[in-house]
């Protein structure tokens, strides 16, 4: 009798280890599949290149061409840009830093600051000292650029944007605002 006892507790020994190590490779299973979930794009966070038109407030019209840019949404919250086209002089304008948070189920609000390091001076056709050899330009003031757009996905992939760019001098004196809209897409 105690070498059937003992064979059936084996019996159920094993079959509890069974047990127990299939329900830890379900669960470790479900652990990989959640991790590959969160691991895979979820609203705006990612790398986006965005093609942006700088616009009249008043009217909606472009100013200018358009240039690129590429902004990566952190997840969390955060965002850095890294700015294109000719307005500024090389060196001039730091990479932007700053924050998005959702506003509704595919809008997002994007606000990010950016450090002009040094002034330039304007040139514009028309003016006495416009220079045609040099990039067109309305002149920078040592200080800050804050960007604020709304950020609406049209896909998974694709989005648009509108907003305000603010010009700062080193003071905080606000000395110049604008507004653009932007067409994204998602960096695969």
């Amino acid at each position: 009798m105690t070498l059937n006892t003992s064979r059936r507790d084996g019996r159920r020994l094993m079959g509890l280890l069974g047990l127990t190590a299939a329900l830890l490779s379900t669960a470790a299973g479900n652990g990989a599949a959640q991790s590959n979930e969160s691991a895979a794009p979820a609203g705006p966070a990612g790398a986006w290149t965005v093609q942006v038109t700088l616009t009249d407030c008043a009217t909606g019209s472009p100013v200018g061409a358009p240039f690129n840019s590429l902004v990566t949404m952190h997840r969390g919250g955060t965002l850095s840009e890294s700015a294109g086209g000719t307005a500024f002089a090389p060196g001039q304008r730091s990479a932007g830093h700053g924050v998005w948070t959702r506003e509704g189920r595919d809008t997002y609000l994007q606000r990010f600051v950016a450090m002009m390091l040094f002034t330039t001076a304007p040139n514009l056709p028309g003016t006495p000292t416009f220079n045609p050899a040099a990039p067109v330009t309305p002149g920078f003031f040592a200080g800050s650029s804050i960007v604020t757009h709304r950020f609406v996905l049209s896909d998974a992939n694709h989005a648009t944007s509108a907003g305000t760019n603010e010009f700062y001098k080193a003071d905080g004196t606000l000395y110049r605002t604008g507004c653009s809209t932007a067409v994204a897409r998602r960096f695969r």
